[in-house]
């Protein structure tokens, strides 16, 4: 019996505070309105977990799941538009936890059986560490989302070095899908930065979404009251912004999945 796959998607920059978590929760909860979809926290400060409104103290995590205590769907919470698994702080100590080599594939073993969804989501720490590993190999997308500096673009390059070694090894198969502007002003420096996205975006593998997350005061109230903005104000600038990306990404998935097929 053929089961349909869900698509991986990891949402990953390795510099800190480029809004990858807030990209997280809004991605589940936008796409959670039409399809099945599961959000997974791999950042040890675990804040994907409580923005999402989740409880942190189930004591099933993804960490329980990753040492193979528990199976992945005792760790699943169901949450309104979509499905976590909690981030674990103790994965803090990822380095120490799977040192191993074949450790790179627990996520993508973990995941191998899942077939009731049509998304997953992954939120990255903002570092190199065995959980960033782990889903490189176990993704088939990634959005790179950034801001308007010098850091977030060499985020991204490590980005493209990383998959380049992995898969020289033959270990991910992933494909950057784009880079996202966040927290994007109408000033000429984010004009400029966007462009440096559009000269990047051969070295890395992935364009810029044309669509931009724009900033805005209530994407903050929304964190701060443990909720997405897609629920906060549907009508907010940002709201709107991640509804018209959802639309691009799936548009740029069946590029990719066209292409593929034509090879």
């Amino acid at each position: 019996l053929y089961m349909k796959k869900p698509i991986i998607i990891m949402i990953s920059n390795q510099k800190g505070g480029t809004g990858k978590t807030s990209c997280t929760l809004e991605l589940c909860s936008t796409f959670g309105k039409d399809y099945k979809v599961l959000g997974i926290d791999l950042d040890p400060q675990i804040n994907f977990t409580m923005y999402a409104g989740s409880d942190e103290n189930s004591g099933k995590t993804l960490k329980n799941v990753l040492d193979a205590e528990i199976l992945i769907e005792d760790a699943v919470q169901h949450l309104g538009d979509f499905d976590i698994i909690p981030g674990d702080k103790k994965l803090s100590n990822a380095s120490k936890l799977y040192g191993d080599a074949d450790d790179i594939y627990l996520l993508k073993d973990a995941l191998e059986d899942v077939s009731d969804y049509d998304y997953i989501f992954l939120d990255s720490a903002p570092a190199r560490s065995p959980l960033l590993y782990m889903e490189y190999v176990a993704s088939d997308y990634i959005i790179a989302p950034t801001e308007c500096d010098d850091g977030s673009i060499e985020g991204l390059l490590e980005i493209g070095e990383d998959i380049a070694r992995f898969k020289k090894h033959g270990q991910t198969h992933v494909q950057v899908l784009g880079t996202l502007m966040n927290k994007m002003e109408n000033t000429a420096m984010h004009k400029s930065s966007y462009e440096d996205l559009e000269t990047l975006s051969d070295r890395i593998g992935g364009k810029p979404f044309q669509t931009k997350i724009r900033k805005s005061i209530a994407a903050s109230e929304a964190k701060t009251l443990r909720m997405s903005i897609n629920d906060y104000k549907p009508n907010n600038n940002v709201a709107v912004d991640f509804r018209n990306l959802k639309d691009e990404i799936i548009e740029r998935i069946s590029e990719k999945e066209r292409e593929a097929d034509n090879e």
